[in-house]
C-alpha cells in the first residue's frame, strides 16, 4: 500500500513539474522583465496587457520560443553539439538555444543569490534538465557543459543588471520598492531584499568601479547575441570560402554599413595594414641556426627549449602590437 502511494506522489509531482515548465514558456510575459519594452510611464506595473498595441521584445522572444515548443513537437528536440576546438555551438537554432537556457536561468535561480557561486548545483542541474526536453544535448561533453554554464552565469548577470535599471528609474528609493519590475511583481520579499542590496555602501562601491571600467572599453560590436564563431560560419558558408579574422573584424563592427565607431574604424584599417604590408609588422629576431654535430647534451636540450622559446616570443609579440593599434 506504501509502494502504490509512494508511486502516485512521484507521478503526481513529475506531472506538476512538466507543467510548470510548459507555463514557463507559455506564460514568458509574466516572467521576464518588460525594462525593455512596454509602458513609457516610469513604474506603470498597474496597466492591462490590452493597452500596449506594439509588440515588445519580451513578446518576439515568447514568439519565437513558442514557435520552438512547436517545432520540437512536430520534429522532435534538436540535436546541439559543440564545434570541435570552439566551445560554442555551430547551428541554426544556437540563437534559440540560448534563449531558452535565459528562460530557464530566470525562472529556476533564486533572485537573492547575489553572485554566481552563491547559486546552489542543484539550481543549475534543474536548468540543464529543462533544456533536455527541448534539445538532445550530451552533458558528458565538457565543452557542452561549459557553454551551458556560462551562457547560465550570462543571464544571471544580465537579469540582476535589468532589475538595477528598473531600480534606477526612481529617484526615491521608497517608491523604487513600491513598484517592482513585472518580473517581481507579487514576490515583494525578494525585491525589497534587492532593493536593500542597492542602497548598500558596498554595492555602491563596486557599481562605480564597474563603471569606470566600461567607460575604458573602445568599442562595441554588432553581432547581437549570435557569437563571432556564429557569425564567421555563415559568412562561409554564404560566401563558399573561408573568412579571416580582419573581414570578420570588420562584419562584426558594422552597422548599417557604417563602423559603430570611429576607435572601431581605426582598429580595422590597422589591421588591414599589419596583413597587408609585412614591413609595417614588428620586426622578429632573428634566430643563429645552428649544426646538429655542434650540439651537445645537455646544452642541446637548452637550445631546443630556446628555440621553441623565441618562436612562441615573436608570435605573441605580433599579437600583442596589432591588440595595441
Amino acid at each position: 500500500m506504501f509502494v502504490f502511494y509512494m508511486s502516485i506522489v512521484i507521478m503526481s509531482y513529475r506531472r506538476s513539474s512538466f507543467m510548470e515548465t510548459d507555463d514557463m514558456f507559455l506564460q514568458f510575459e509574466e516572467d521576464l522583465d518588460n525594462i525593455a519594452g512596454g509602458s513609457s510611464s516610469v513604474g506603470d506595473n498597474t496597466g492591462s496587457s490590452s493597452q500596449q498595441t506594439t509588440p515588445t521584445p519580451r513578446r518576439r522572444a515568447q514568439s519565437r520560443l513558442l514557435e520552438l515548443e512547436r517545432h520540437v513537437a512536430i520534429n522532435g528536440r534538436i540535436p546541439m553539439t559543440i564545434a570541435p576546438g570552439a566551445e560554442k555551438p555551430i547551428s541554426p537554432h544556437a540563437v534559440r538555444f540560448s534563449q531558452a537556457i535565459g528562460v530557464c536561468v530566470r525562472k529556476t535561480f533564486p533572485v537573492r543569490c547575489l553572485k554566481w557561486t552563491d547559486v546552489g548545483r542543484e539550481y543549475i542541474e534543474v536548468v540543464k534538465g529543462d533544456l533536455q526536453r527541448f534539445f538532445v544535448l550530451d552533458f558528458n561533453d565538457q565543452a557542452m557543459n561549459r557553454f551551458v554554464e556560462h551562457q547560465m552565469l550570462t543571464t544571471f548577470k544580465e537579469f540582476r543588471a535589468d532589475c538595477h535599471k528598473h531600480f534606477k528609474k526612481y529617484s526615491d528609493p521608497e517608491e523604487a520598492r513600491a513598484n517592482p519590475p513585472n518580473a517581481l511583481v507579487g514576490r515583494d520579499e525578494d525585491w525589497h531584499f534587492l532593493c536593500d542590496h542597492y542602497i548598500s555602501r558596498a554595492f555602491q562601491e563596486q557599481s562605480r568601479t564597474n563603471k569606470a571600467a566600461r567607460q575604458k572599453q573602445p568599442y562595441n560590436h554588432s553581432s547581437g547575441s549570435k557569437s563571432f564563431l556564429q557569425r564567421q560560419y555563415e559568412l562561409a558558408e554564404r560566401r563558399g570560402q573561408p573568412v579571416d579574422r580582419v573581414e570578420l573584424f570588420r562584419e562584426t563592427h558594422v552597422r548599417a554599413g557604417t563602423f559603430v565607431s570611429q576607435a572601431a574604424e581605426d582598429a580595422h584599417g590597422t589591421q588591414k595594414a599589419l596583413v597587408g604590408d609585412p614591413s609595417r609588422r614588428p620586426a622578429e629576431r632573428q634566430v643563429q641556426a645552428v649544426r646538429r654535430h655542434l650540439v651537445r647534451s645537455p646544452h642541446k636540450k637548452r637550445l631546443n627549449y630556446k628555440l621553441n622559446f623565441m618562436k612562441l616570443w615573436n608570435g605573441l609579440k605580433y599579437k600583442i602590437e596589432i591588440t595595441k593599434h
